[in-house]
């Protein structure tokens, strides 16, 4: 075990550790889980940590060529098991490198143990509302990676020196812990700022690099430039502790190398993986050009043949004009990855990078789902869902653009390619996408569900008042232009099929804007968040008025992303990446508004995520093979 004093700068020798002979990360074994942890039901909040995450995320997978699925971003964990049901997946899947991040409260109980705050932590109650550093303590020790990373941006961070200490963490080789603050120091997250200070410093080296180093950037060479850098800002010191010489092996590109003869070590490319895809669960996104490069060139499509040339044409034809004996004649020629499937194999999608950017359609005004909450700055469980399906295809965060849509023109922004693909609630088997489907010159598809709700009504009056409305056959006591719903939405089909007489605008919003409408009807989600934007209305010497949600019995609506028919890489890349983060999404995002606006006793909805068709995708690849 090393000390956590910093070490002297490297001599140039070559380390005898079998490990800082290695390349970079092996994708299709490498997991990462980042967790910032930012909302808080007691302790003060730290929103910086949000964009820690999503920033660290975008860089590392690209810099790794890393699968989307193999990287888990948990924002804001509700309870302790939820931060350590992630770290264990992770642990238990990983096989050449894990990697553990925590941004957020550290805190100590009374015996002097360390934890990592969650959303439901207590400062008088530690050891039962945080997570014991223990437990992800052991979950890494127990992984099968060669390489385990934990990096804790937390006050009193280096206590997980002392709790790992007498364990056999670092008995097991290969281990490395980076703690942002020592075990009596709070770590920092200045007012105003992006980022935490720790992680603010660790993206910097990380993208600019350091001069006058090698080609590849090791844990020993960060560790001391961050160490400058946060000295050099008057931040708090970090520490670290390793094991086995990791500190010596390959991380990172170093993005500030400058040629010099060196020999570099080379990274473990996914497409020199077996024939297998490179994940069980996700798609790598196409190769950067360097670590810091956030977005994502336009492959080029020949071969990936040992001596570099392209397939000539008459061998390019063949593989087309033999169809299934294609990946044998491939691999004759060059060792190309026919079975697996990744976004420069969709025309559709290596047509959405040369634009530079994706676009995609949703709501911009159901909080907890998705909304604009000033020019610019998106965000909802619809949102967070788009990132995780734009990295699966190949773009960053910064390279995905949102555009409002209403209900009525999802499908003409979808089919006029004003959009790449759209969320926002849409119905798969509601009657605009049924209709979509058949369109003559563009039908659209749809790839879900991702989330199960059922059609309700917002009412508005006090409680005793809407005490009374239990279904619709009281909604049709109301008059018709107070009753609304938004035009071409299944809400208003199933209005028209129960004969309930009824007026329509563009959106729920406009509805509950109008002073006359006192029903609003859609699905129970969406209503939950437009109570919440608009919490309660009073008239002069009146009783407090509100919005009260009641369920309308018998009603189920599946909402689908919506995508243009014909491309099944598309569709099989979207699929993938829905699962991704679903519970720590919806607990972010819809949870708590639900619970409030809808049932204190209010769970999640079982969706049974769809089969991804990998076969289907991949008899398009070899339909378009190279072309």
């Amino acid at each position: 075990m090393t000390s956590t004093q910093q070490p002297p700068a490297p001599d140039g020798s070559e380390s005898t550790s079998p490990l800082a002979g290695t390349g970079l990360p092996d994708p299709s074994g490498t997991r990462i889980v980042l967790i910032g942890a930012g909302r808080f039901n007691e302790l003060h909040q730290l929103p910086a940590t949000r964009r820690n995450v999503e920033d660290l995320a975008d860089l590392i997978t690209a810099a790794w060529n890393l699968p989307v699925a193999n990287c888990t971003v948990l924002r804001d964990p509700a309870s302790p098991r939820d931060l350590s049901r992630a770290v264990e997946e992770a642990a238990k899947e990983a096989t050449d490198t894990l990697l553990v991040y925590y941004a957020g409260h550290g805190l100590i109980d009374w015996s002097g143990h360390f934890h990592l705050a969650v959303r439901s932590s207590e400062r008088e109650s530690v050891h039962d509302t945080a997570v014991p550093y223990a437990w992800v303590k052991e979950h890494v020790e127990k992984s099968r990676a060669e390489r385990r990373i934990v990096i804790l941006d937390c006050c009193y961070a280096a206590r997980a020196f002392g709790s790992q200490s007498d364990s056999a963490l670092f008995e097991v080789a290969g281990t490395y812990v980076l703690a942002a603050a020592s075990e009596t120091a709070t770590a920092v997250s200045p007012p105003g700022e992006e980022f935490t200070a720790f992680t603010g410093a660790l993206l910097t080296v990380l993208r600019n690099g350091v001069p006058g180093l090698p080609r590849y950037l090791d844990l020993d060479s960060i560790f001391r430039r961050l160490s400058k850098e946060l000295t050099l800002s008057n931040r708090p010191q970090p520490s670290k502790q390793s094991r086995d010489h990791l500190d010596r092996a390959p991380f990172i590109k170093n993005a500030a190398y400058a040629p010099s003869g060196d020999a570099p070590l080379p990274p473990v490319p996914a497409q020199q993986r077996p024939l297998a895809e490179t994940s069980g669960t996700g798609t790598p996104p196409p190769s950067r050009t360097s670590a810091t490069s956030k977005a994502a060139a336009v492959p080029r499509r020949t071969a990936n043949i040992p001596d570099g040339k392209p397939i000539p044409l008459m061998q390019r034809k063949a593989v087309r004009l033999v169809g299934l004996a294609a990946a044998a004649l491939a691999l004759l020629l060059g060792g190309y990855s026919v079975f697996s499937v990744s976004p420069e194999d969709s025309p559709q999608i290596r047509q959405i990078h040369g634009k530079g950017t994706i676009k995609v359609g949703v709501k911009a005004d159901q909080p907890g789902l998705a909304s604009e909450t000033t020019p610019g700055q998106w965000q909802g469980f619809e949102i967070d869902l788009a990132y995780n399906i734009a990295a699966g295809l190949g773009f960053p965060r910064h390279k995905v653009k949102f555009r409002a849509v209403e209900t009525k023109d999802r499908d003409r922004l979808l089919q006029s390619g004003e959009v790449d693909f759209v969320l926002a609630t849409w119905t798969m088997d509601g009657s605009q996408a049924t209709k979509a489907r058949k369109h003559a010159s563009v039908p659209l598809s749809f790839v879900g569900p991702y989330f199960k709700t059922s059609l309700s009504a917002l009412v508005w009056g006090t409680e005793e008042g809407v005490a009374s409305v239990e279904g619709i056959d009281d909604i049709r006591e109301y008059d018709r232009d107070r009753i609304c719903t938004a035009v071409g939405s299944t809400s208003e089909d199933y209005l028209k099929k129960e004969d309930v007489d009824h007026t329509t605008k563009a959106s729920y919003q406009q509805c509950w804007n109008d002073e006359n409408v006192h029903v609003v009807i859609t699905d129970e989600i969406i209503l939950a968040g437009l109570n919440q934007m608009n919490d309660y209305r009073t008239g002069e010497g009146e009783e407090a008025k509100k919005g009260h949600v009641v369920r309308l019995a018998g009603t189920v609506e599946s909402y689908g992303v919506g995508l243009t028919a014909g491309d099944p890489i598309f569709e099989y890349l979207t699929c993938r990446a829905i699962p991704k983060d679903w519970e720590s999404n919806v607990s972010t995002n819809l949870e708590e508004m639900a619970k409030k606006h809808l049932d204190s006793e209010w769970t999640r909805p079982t969706v049974k995520f769809p089969e991804c068709s990998r076969l289907d995708a991949w008899k398009y690849k070899m339909r378009n093979f190279f072309f």
